[in-house]
């Protein structure tokens, strides 16, 4: 993408992020209108007779005026913000219709000091559209609406017929100074609002570029995986004879020798499993001498040798079928360990590409909580500013009460500080607004923890980890690809430490989990309807289960048989290599000797069980019955 590329689609991306504030943002106060125009007539029923005449309760002109004229500016408006929310237009009628709906309230309450507050929360209403010209609009009609009510009716607007003459000025002063601020915090808003677009259009770059290579990339390590095998059908397989009752092996090709670095003799000795195979594989080795014994079929398994040289050359021996009469297994024994290092090239790519597709999400996930965190402190801080004359004021005053000369001038001074400053005001909004920073910093906090425990690099030998913490995790990964879709609901049993490689395991839930997301988002599209993703885990006799489900309405009969082949994808070109369910099924079942296995309900969804061995929690029920 070149530069000017990049700067159309940031261009496109603003463009479409401003139409999604106007909508919004016309929408809402469609719905203020609607109220206000309730609050209105319930303002002329009750209240306006009392400021008006007294307590005598009569039917006041004021409930025609609440009804004739609330109605004139919110009927209108609410039309305009259901039919053509982004218009222009409508912004703009919005921006007339509550100033007009300040006056009104104003004059419905007689001039009431506390009502003209409505001027400011309106102007602040009308500054979430971030468009400085429709605050302008705002602006200039309660302006306008001030100066001429205060030279033709002053008692609507002040509560008295003959105002001093500089009550307007005052009025003005305190609506141009919220003006200087909501038009900075507009100006801000909509740097911010471009700021994110270019950061998403650079990331969608980087994105693009990013799945190029990974293709790239596959494509070669899949060239090269398929030549080394070549390669070693040729050259380095080891052909080999075993006796069922000693398991020690009768016979091995020339090839041995070279393969461990040592005599082909030594690999006759009756102690060469025992001294040559890793001791994590000789159960899966047993195993697979028991099933070719029983006439299985081809066994498969992949298992470690020592090398003279201290290191552990990863070989896979294929065994055929000999019938339970028979006193010898054959097979034949090739070198996998640079296909062991590139399947592990392979899944680190795979777990890049995951990485990278989720990456905008999770920028859009922390950029939320600290938007509202920096709207919280800048409210503190403004808050602390109008504090300033006030705590100035009772420094004077305690000053005077020190001195044995306070004034009333000084308390009359002070009590008018609190009534600026708005005192009962930022009592009640100042803890919530602190409250709101602490939430928002705790959910940067768990998107960080999340982050930094999926994308922690695995040990090369397997350790104790905790599931449960590892599926919550995995799912503040995926928690963007979800949300749009789907509901996530979890049941996680008790389960003890399982030893595993936590990363691998990881890669596989998310590939999983987002999976799950595609297919119901398929399902879903062009609806308001949602689906429903279910991660359980439990425990069973010697192993632990996971099992995630989703209602995306169920792999197709036709397909089901590969869905774990390498490459194997339904879905279009970008949003996946094939390579997910292949990787998780290697993960499980070869590295930690599990399962994968799914089942699927037609019309309503799919449910994967990934069931992991745990030595241990089958001693503990042991012990336990």
């Amino acid at each position: 993408m070149t530069p000017d590329a990049t700067m159309r689609r940031t261009e496109a991306l603003f463009a479409a992020g401003l139409d999604d504030v106007y909508v919004r943002q016309s929408r809402l106060l469609g719905w203020l209108m609607a109220i206000q125009w309730i609050a209105g007539l319930v303002i002329a029923a009750t209240l306006s007779p009392q400021a008006w005449q007294g307590k005598v309760h009569t039917t006041h002109a004021h409930l025609w005026t609440a009804l004739v004229l609330g109605g004139l500016l919110s009927v209108p408006t609410i039309i305009l913000s259901v039919t053509r929310p982004g218009w222009v237009v409508t912004r703009h009628a919005m921006a007339v219709a509550q100033m007009g709906w300040s006056a009104l309230l104003i004059h419905l309450t007689g001039g009431r000091l506390e009502t003209h507050f409505h001027v400011f929360g309106s102007l602040a209403f009308i500054a979430f559209y971030r468009d400085w010209k429709v605050l302008l609009t705002a602006t200039l009609v309660v302006a306008s609406e001030h100066l001429v009510r205060s030279l033709t009716w002053p008692e609507s607007v002040f509560g008295i017929t003959n105002p001093e003459w500089w009550r307007f000025l005052e009025h003005a002063w305190w609506v141009v100074f919220e003006n200087v601020v909501l038009f900075l915090l507009v100006r801000d808003g909509v740097r911010e609002l471009h700021r994110v677009a270019r950061s998403r259009a650079l990331m969608e770059h980087a994105n693009e570029t990013f799945e190029a290579k990974v293709f790239e990339r596959t494509a070669d390590l899949v060239a090269s995986r398929e030549e080394h095998r070549s390669l070693m059908v040729t050259t380095r397989t080891v052909p080999w004879r075993l006796d069922i009752a000693t398991h020690t092996l009768l016979e091995v090709g020339a090839y041995a020798g070279t393969l461990l670095g040592c005599d082909p003799a030594a690999w006759l000795r009756p102690t060469f499993l025992k001294e040559r195979l890793h001791p994590d594989d000789l159960r899966s080795v047993l195993a697979a001498f028991a099933s070719a014994q029983r006439g299985a079929g081809v066994v498969e398994m992949e298992v470690r040798l020592l090398h003279d040289d201290g290191s552990w050359v990863w070989v896979r021996s294929i065994i055929g079928t000999h019938g339970p009469q028979s006193t010898e297994l054959k097979g034949i024994m090739l070198d996998v360990t640079q296909q062991r290092l590139m399947l592990s090239e392979l899944n680190q790519a795979q777990k890049l590409e995951s990485v990278g597709r989720l990456a905008s999400g999770i920028a859009h996930e922390l950029n939320t909580p600290i938007q509202f965190v920096s709207d919280s402190i800048h409210f503190i801080s403004d808050a602390f500013s109008d504090l300033l004359p006030l705590i100035a004021a009772h420094q004077s005053l305690h000053q005077a009460a020190n001195d044995g000369q306070p004034t009333p001038e000084l308390v009359a001074q002070v009590t008018k500080a609190e009534a600026d400053a708005d005192l009962d005001y930022l009592l009640e909004n100042v803890p919530r607004a602190l409250e709101r920073s602490v939430e928002g910093l705790d959910r940067v906090t768990t998107l960080v923890r999340s982050m930094k425990e999926f994308a922690h690099p695995d040990k090369k030998e397997k350790a104790p980890a905790d599931l449960r913490r590892a599926l919550e995790s995995t799912l503040v990964m995926a928690r963007n690809e979800v949300k749009y879709v789907a509901d996530v609901q979890t049941d996680f049993e008790a389960l003890p430490p399982v030893t595993c490689h936590l990363s691998e395991l990881n890669q596989v839930f998310l590939n999983i989990i987002v999976n799950a997301a595609h297919a119901i988002g398929d399902r879903v599209k062009g609806t308001s309807d949602r689906g429903l993703i279910a991660v359980k885990t439990r425990a069973l006799d010697g192993q632990v289960e996971v099992s995630i489900s989703d209602t995306g309405g169920g792999i197709p009969e036709a397909i089901r048989a590969k869905v774990f082949e390498p490459f194997f994808t339904t879905k279009e070109v970008g949003r996946g290599t094939g390579q997910g369910l292949a990787i998780a099924r290697s993960v499980v079942v070869e590295k930690h000797q599990g399962t994968l296995t799914f089942d699927v309900t037609p019309g309503v969804g799919t449910t994967f069980f990934i069931r992991i061995p745990c030595p241990g929690l089958a001693g503990e029920r042991t012990r336990a019955a």
